[in-house]
Formats: structure tokens, sequence, C-alpha cells
């Protein structure tokens, strides 16, 4: 996504929850193209990210997922839309409501099952897979941030990721653990929520800038 790449062209990726991309659809339609490019310069600055379009496809669906969530759970955008159908105002509702974002390692995946705990919150949590690729290359002792939406009800409920996780290697798991133990004594949730868009960012750095050492992306201080 550079300057000049429309911003109604974006879409989200096909692991996305159905929920999520029909918002998304809604959005695209109804919402100006200066508001969305506004945000998009804003959601760039809050990655440190640069709005040069990544090469790779895969890359620039990841970064339109990573957009629109932002515009929806963090900037609230359905809100906003004084029209929105009621199908959508249902489906909003849910995700809304049900949703949480957090930074997890990975304690088991089997069977279509992924058990993992949050490390600020130490609350475990169970993903049931919709697509065969929601838990694709994901292992036991990975660290992901993810979004996640409640599924199914009391004793039976479960979560389902709503765009594709981040993932971060084996070799920045110190960093991050440490970064977290920083938050969870200070007892700052707030400030941890808003790091992970930072974690986010250095994400997607590592991958555009995947020549550079991993260990000058993720750091406090990186400018990269």
């Amino acid at each position: 996504m550079n300057q000049d790449t429309p911003v109604k062209t974006g879409h989200v990726s096909e692991t996305a929850h159905p929920e999520f991309e029909s918002i998304v659809d809604r959005i695209i339609k109804v919402t100006k193209t200066e508001t969305l490019a506004e945000l998009r310069r804003d959601f760039h600055t809050r990655l440190r990210i640069t709005l040069t379009q990544p090469e790779r496809a895969e890359l620039i669906e990841d970064l339109w997922d990573f957009f629109y969530d932002w515009c929806i759970f963090e900037k609230k955008l359905p809100d906003a839309i004084a029209d929105l159908p009621q199908n959508i105002q249902v489906e909003w509702s849910h995700v809304k409501e049900g949703n949480t974002r957090g930074l997890y390692e990975v304690t088991k995946v089997s069977n279509g099952v992924l058990k993992a705990k949050e490390l600020f919150t130490g609350t475990t949590v169970e993903l049931h897979q919709r697509t065969p690729s929601d838990f694709l290359g994901i292992s036991r002792g990975d660290i992901i941030e993810g979004r996640l939406v409640k599924e199914g009800q009391d004793k039976k409920a479960h979560f389902s990721f709503v765009r594709k996780p981040s993932f971060h290697p084996t070799p920045v798991h110190s960093y991050i653990k440490n970064k977290v133990k920083e938050f969870k004594k200070a007892k700052d949730f707030d400030t941890y929520q808003n790091w992970l868009w930072l974690l986010v960012g250095m994400y997607l750095k590592h991958r555009i800038y995947n020549h550079m050492p991993i260990e000058r992306i993720y750091d406090d201080n990186s400018r990269i």
C-alpha cells in the first residue's frame, strides 16, 4: 500500500472470520475514500511502518487485515455508519462484545483445537479450527498476537481468530516476555494493548526487511 494505492481496493484474507469480512465489505462500500486514506496514514504511523507497498501479495493482504482490524475494533468505525444494515448491526454487536485481543503462548495444537495462554493476564483460551489453514504453521511454544471472537455459549464456548495472527519467532521471545513483565509489574494493561500494535509493526517489518537481523527490528529503539 503506497500513498497512491486506492484504499477501497483493500480486502481481507480468506482466513478472516466471516463476520469480520462482511463488516469490512460494508465499510469499504460506504466510507469515504478520503476518510479511509487518513485512517491508513494514522495506522501506519501507529505501527511505525512506511506507506510503501510491499512486494509480496500475501504481505499486502495481511496488512489489509491488520488495517481493518484497527479501523473496526480500535476506531469503532461501524459505530459511525448511520445506515448500517440490520444484519451487519447484528454481526458487529457479536464481534464487538465477544472479541478479545492479546499475546498468546501456544500450549497445544491437536485435532483442530488450539490452546494458548495470554501472557499478560495468564488466561487460557481454546480455539476451534474454522478453515484448514487456521492453525497452519503454528505449534506448541509459539508466541502469537491475535484478536479472537467468542463462539458458542457458556461451557461450550470457544474462540476463533478474527484475522490471521501475527507470529513472533523464537529469537525474540525473550525480548517479548521481558516487555510483558514490565507491563505486568506496572499493572498497565492499556499501555500493553497499545504496545501490541508496535509489535505487529515489528512483525511486518521483519517480513518486509527479511535481510535485516531480527534483533535490530524487535527493539524499543529501532528506527527501521
